[in-house]
């Protein structure tokens, strides 16, 4: 029993830091947000951001892993003494329903992103596209131009 409240602690303890690791994404979701929304995209900030998620990801999917090894020895002592853990059992149900709104968040504003930097890119495509298009215009004047003072041989048939 004492080892069961140790483990439930545990549990307990993970789901607070996965809740801290998701607000720290949002965060990072928001700077993401900024370097992309501007009239031009900040790279460097885009880039720190993405290092930062992925450090963030990592450590919740060690969080996860641990909670589910934690949860194994403790399942059968929760499930059969639902009365004992009762404020335990419910506070873990309510840190459980942070997290969801918490994901939820994140995935909106992940999907926002996504739909912001796909923009950008297209924007992007566009003005590389027009600056060719430019240049290759400036190209073909020039060599129309340089063309004009040259006249080109003739040849009269004299013989009518």
């Amino acid at each position: 029993m004492d080892n069961s409240k140790n483990y439930i602690t545990i549990l307990i303890d993970s789901l607070n830091k996965k809740i801290k690791l998701l607000e720290y994404i949002l965060v990072e979701n928001k700077r993401q947000q900024l370097s992309v929304s501007g009239e031009k995209m900040d790279e460097e900030l885009f880039e720190e951001t993405m290092e930062k998620k992925e450090g963030y990801i990592n450590q919740i999917n060690d969080i996860d892993q641990g909670f589910e090894t934690v949860y194994h020895h403790v399942r059968e002592e929760l499930s059969g003494n639902p009365g004992q853990y009762k404020d335990e059992i419910s506070q873990l149900k309510e840190l459980i329903s942070v997290i969801t709104q918490k994901s939820m968040e994140v995935q909106l504003s992940e999907k926002r992103n996504e739909q912001l930097v796909t923009k950008k890119f297209s924007d992007i495509r566009k003005d590389i596209h027009k600056s060719k298009n430019v240049s290759k215009v400036a190209t073909d004047y020039y060599k129309t131009m340089s063309k004009i003072g040259v006249v080109e041989p003739q040849y009269l048939d004299k013989k009518k």
